[in-house]
Order: structure tokens, then sequence, then C-alpha cells
């Protein structure tokens, strides 16, 4: 590498020669990077290099959950990019584009379809387990029933090995300090309710419509009989702590304020006042009869008192700019 970048010769195994030579070749990759791909920081280098075609990478599953207003934002902007840029099938975001707006969010490794029960099920080794956990803000094991279609197609040899998932998963928490919540991937609230979603599966073509996992929102004390094979002090850390942990972390938010937000214009109601009162004198001259002026200021009060003045404003500058054009 170093004679194709023409840096000169080094004396090969001494580490301060090694370590010299390493840096001026990552000083000449990191300059050809940003003249050929435009690439300005570490975070673009994994996108920018990989060559990979969002639409053909294989996607996971995951949970953002929103802390604060802040989060919010990135929220509606990772949606937004999901669903224009990278629309493949169904929305999907490139996990450079997460990391670069995390910032007020809350990441969960989400159900079997995400990347670390992935992972396990694959039998990674616990270092790569590691690698990938280590992204998440807390952890999730859901009820076996959930799963139980990895047993009738093979993936799984039966109840125990989906068991020793979550075992794995549980650990893992345990060895990284990341907490694991027990969920229920919820789709409907009462168990009877199964039947529309069979219904539904069964339009799009599925054809295991009658062996769906009852994805019902699952009372507490189901849920600690559920993981009671972990013990009972950690399936209520798994059931009740940790979950009331990560709700804790959010802030009680809106995903549309209550308020009406206006933009500003400076002196809007006074331009505004300046325009009807100047019509309305030129109208009925300096003193308008009563009726009149009983109609202008009740009209006047209404729109100034909800904040609409900016956008009567808004308007009479546009409509104004383009007669002036």
């Amino acid at each position: 590498m170093a004679k194709h970048l023409q840096l000169g010769n080094f004396n090969h195994h001494r580490a301060c020669d090694d370590a010299r030579i390493l840096a001026e070749i990552y000083i000449k990759l990191a300059q050809i990077l940003q003249k050929e791909k435009e690439i300005q920081s570490i975070q673009q280098i994994n996108t920018g290099l990989s060559g990979v075609d969002y639409k053909n990478a294989y996607s996971y599953h995951q949970i953002i959950l929103v802390k604060n207003l802040t989060g919010l934002k990135n929220l509606y902007q990772l949606v937004s990019k999901s669903h224009l840029d990278y629309y493949y099938k169904k929305p999907r975001i490139p996990k450079s584009e997460l990391m670069e707006l995390r910032e007020g969010l809350i990441i969960g490794s989400a159900c079997e379809a995400g990347e670390l029960f992935r992972a396990v099920v694959d039998g990674k080794s616990w270092g790569e387990l590691c690698s990938i956990a280590k992204f998440y803000d807390f952890l999730e094991i859901q009820p076996i029933q959930n799963n139980m279609f990895m047993v009738h197609n093979g993936t799984a040899k039966d109840e125990e090995q989906l068991r020793s998932y979550n075992r794995t998963i549980v650990r893992l928490g345990d060895t990284l300090k990341i907490p694991v919540c027990a969920t229920c991937d919820v789709h409907m609230m009462d168990e009877k309710d199964n039947i529309f979603r069979q219904i539904l599966l069964a339009g799009m073509g599925f054809k295991d419509t009658d062996q769906q996992s009852p994805l019902y929102l699952r009372t507490t004390d189901e849920m600690l009989r559920e993981f009671s094979y972990l013990g009972e002090e950690k399936a209520y850390e798994v059931v009740v702590t940790n979950p009331n942990l990560i709700a804790d972390m959010c802030e009680t938010l809106r995903p549309v304020p209550h308020n009406l937000f206006a933009p500003k214009i400076e002196n809007s109601v006074e331009d505004l006042k300046a325009l009807v009162y100047g019509k309305l004198h030129r109208l009925y001259g300096e003193n308008p009869p009563e009726l009149i002026t009983k109609r202008v200021e009740t009209e006047l009060h209404d729109i100034i008192s909800c904040h609409y003045d900016v956008i009567y404003m808004s308007a009479q500058k546009l409509v104004q700019n383009s007669l002036e054009h």
C-alpha cells in the first residue's frame, strides 16, 4: 500500500515506523476520499465505500422511541427520509442516517426480525453478538408463543431453544449493562381480536394464518408467568423494572402541538390595523357609521386574538408584491 501510494520505504515491523507509515497511508486515503467520493466525515465512510444498494440490502426491524422534542424532530426526519429517499417496497432507513439523527431517540433491538435476535439464531460468536448489541439502548425478549412459528418452520428445535435465545439476550444485557425489556410485539388489544389479523394476512396471501402468533397485550401477571424460567428476580426486572426505566426516559410529548404556531412578521398586528382602518376611512370618511365600525372591530378582534394576523399579512404582502411586478 505504501509503495502504491508512493510514500517511500520504511523499516517493516518496527513499531514506530509501522505507526508512521500507517498514519501517512490514512492521510493519503482521506485526501482521496474527499476528492473522489466527497466524503467529509468518518460516518460517511461505510456508506460511501460499501457500494451497497439499499434496495438489495438486508433489512431488520427495530424500535425507535422519542425522548424529547429533539428526538421527535429527528424521528420525523427519519420517517421522511425513509419514504422519500430510501423507499423500496417498504420504507427503510440506513443505519448511517439513524446514527446521524440519533439524538433524543431510544433504539430497541425489536423482535425476531431484529438484527440482534437474527444474529443469536444464526449462531454468531459472542464477540459479534456483543458488537451488535452495543448499538442498542435496550434489548428485547418476547413470549415464546410469539416465536413458535420458528419451531413450525424448523428454524428452532423446540420451545426450550426459543427460551435459550432469550437467555442469551439477557446475558448480553447483563454483560454490557444494557437494560433488557420483555415486550409483546402488540398488534391487538385482546387475544380474541387475532381473527381480524388472520383475515388481513389471508388477504395478503399468507398460507399459515391459522398458526399466527398471539400478538395481544398481556397483563403484568401474564408476562411474569411467561418469563418465570429466568427466575423470579430477573423476570420482575425485565417485565417491570426495565420497561419503567425506559418509559421514564421519555418526556410527555404530543406529535402535533395543541396551539397554533404561526410564523412571525414584525408589526403584523399594527400593519393589519393600519390597512383595515385606512381602507375604512377612505370608504366611509373620518366618522364611519357605528354599524360598520363595530363589524370591523369584531372581525379584527377574532383575527388578532387567534394570531391569524400573520396569515392575512402574508397574503397581503404576496399579492402586493405580485401587483408591483
